[in-house]
């Protein structure tokens, strides 16, 4: 590693800005051969995936970001990406929906504000769930069991909650800047969940327990574990459901890997399933280890105990509040039209940065003052770089030159440190993929823009002579190029102006 360390230090920085320049937003993401051999294979990539009828709230905010971000990896690695947002449908808890829908629904709060009324539903009825847990939840099974034999009435308010939720939800996507390949739900594999169980039954696989539930025997930390698969009523259950998915997908797309993009509170399901799927043989091949990217949660938000704070209302504050800074710093340059826009922008790429900016694994407390920092080391700040990059390719009359011997020019310790960082980006890129990490690139661009800033002090494109001036500007150049491709990865648009 020293080694390979010390012999980079000395390539030729000509050589390592015109490679920037010529791979623009490829630059850092293997080569052509690799690219390839990678458009040849096909990963599955599974996140957001809110449950309908609930408003989008902050804790949806992770893995939505996560595996835009992990969609953006694979596919400038070359790989074909299905991006599928699996939308919660189907089960008990909607059998529990239909109920407190008949006894809560107000048609006039509905059609004002659809999410927060049914969210205001979601909440009374988990009331009443705390005061009769017995009765309520007997009755959302058999309300469930209804709906699973085709229920015409039952079917009709599950299809209007369905509706009302996708319609509120594709808003909030937009906003967000994330769109999806396919949007497939629950509810479309039920026959597909009880075609699993026919297939454990004839392979010899599935066993009936004393209560007449279906389970199926794994191994999991080296000991026999059942998990259930079959409700004794005969109705299926998520895992089902969701082998059945799998099945499907493998059919649909003959992916080589798929990953579940999903917190951690989940992870005994997803033990679960990789336990399942090791023994099926429709699953042969098909079982990468990371199957589940795990990430923390937001603590102090409770969906059943109304203390959630919804996605919209953080998106709005924070426009609002970039607005206003747009509106009073002196420095701004773009007109009052544009503010709106680019408020909205850089109140994005707070969230996400914010939440990139650590391990994912991490949990961490909701704090209005952590998801709106606007501060150094924020998503506002990298636009900022990259906007003071854009003003001195503007604002100057040089034009980035070809083959202009450069290296002599550029011994500054600033310009020194500045080329070998963006040298470094391929390995920052690679460490990203391995540990399916966004941490590692936000880091790297945090690193970047101080970098940048230190070099713009001593390395004044508009007060030097032709070819100093060409130099730093090739450096300047190479560093917006990669900035941006970072930025872009992360899901962010650099913004050219602010």
């Amino acid at each position: 590693m020293r080694l390979t360390y010390c012999m980079r230090k000395h390539l030729s920085k000509i050589n390592l800005l015109s490679q920037i320049r010529a791979q623009g937003n490829l630059y850092g993401f293997v080569d052509e051969q690799a690219r390839h051999e990678n458009s040849k294979k096909t990963v599955v990539v599974e996140y957001s995936s809110p449950n309908i009828a609930k408003p989008f709230h902050m804790g949806h905010l992770r893995s939505t970001i996560l595996g835009h971000f992990l969609s953006n990896l694979y596919e400038r690695h070359g790989w074909n990406v299905v991006r599928l947002n699996y939308l919660g449908d189907w089960g008990t808890q909607f059998g529990l929906l239909a109920m407190a829908f008949k006894k809560y629904g107000d048609e006039k709060k509905l059609e004002e504000d659809p999410l927060q009324h049914l969210f205001e539903i979601y909440v009374s009825v988990n009331k009443d769930v705390s005061q009769d847990p017995h009765k309520i939840n007997d009755e959302a099974v058999e309300t469930f069991r209804k709906m699973e034999e085709g229920d015409s009435e039952l079917l009709a308010v599950w299809e209007r909650l369905k509706d009302i939720s996708l319609n509120e939800y594709e808003k909030v996507y937009k906003r967000l800047g994330i769109e999806f390949t396919e949007h497939h739900s629950e509810s479309m594999y039920t026959k597909a969940g009880l075609a699993v169980i026919e297939d454990l039954k004839q392979q010899g696989l599935l066993r009936i327990d004393k209560h007449g539930r279906g389970y199926v025997e794994i191994q999991r930390k080296g000991r026999a574990v059942d998990v259930v698969v079959l409700k004794s009523n005969g109705t299926t259950l998520y895992i089902t459901r969701e082998l059945g998915a799998l099945i499907d997908r493998i059919k649909r797309y003959n992916f080589d890997k798929i990953h579940y993009v999903v917190e951690n509170g989940q992870n005994l399901h997803f033990e679960h399933l990789h336990g399942i799927m090791s023994i099926m043989p429709e699953f042969k091949d098909r079982l990468n280890e990371d199957l589940h990217v795990k990430f923390g949660r937001i603590h102090g938000m409770s969906t059943r105990a109304g203390n959630v704070v919804f996605l919209k209302d953080i998106l709005d504050e924070g426009r609002n509040i970039m607005m206003k800074t747009l509106k009073d710093k002196r420095t701004t340059k773009v007109t009052e039209e544009e503010h709106p826009e680019i408020a909205e922008e850089l109140c994005r790429s707070a969230m996400f940065a914010q939440d990139m900016g650590q391990k994912r694994v991490k949990s961490y407390p909701f704090s209005w003052e952590r998801v709106l920092n606007f501060s150094q080391d924020s998503g506002p700040y990298l636009n900022y770089c990259h906007s003071r990059l854009c003003g001195i390719e503007r604002n100057n009359p040089w034009t980035v030159q070809e083959d202009v011997a450069i290296d002599h020019l550029l011994t500054m310790k600033s310009a020194e440190q500045l080329c070998e960082h963006l040298e470094q980006y391929n390995e920052a890129v690679s460490k990203s993929l391995t540990h399916l990490e966004p941490y590692v690139i936000v880091k790297y661009l945090y690193t970047l823009c101080h970098l940048v800033n230190a070099a713009y002090k001593k390395c004044n494109v508009s007060t030097a002579e032709e070819q100093e001036a060409q130099a730093y500007l090739q450096m300047f150049n190479a560093s917006r190029l990669v900035l941006a491709n970072g930025m872009t990865l992360l899901g962010l648009r650099p913004l050219e102006k602010m």
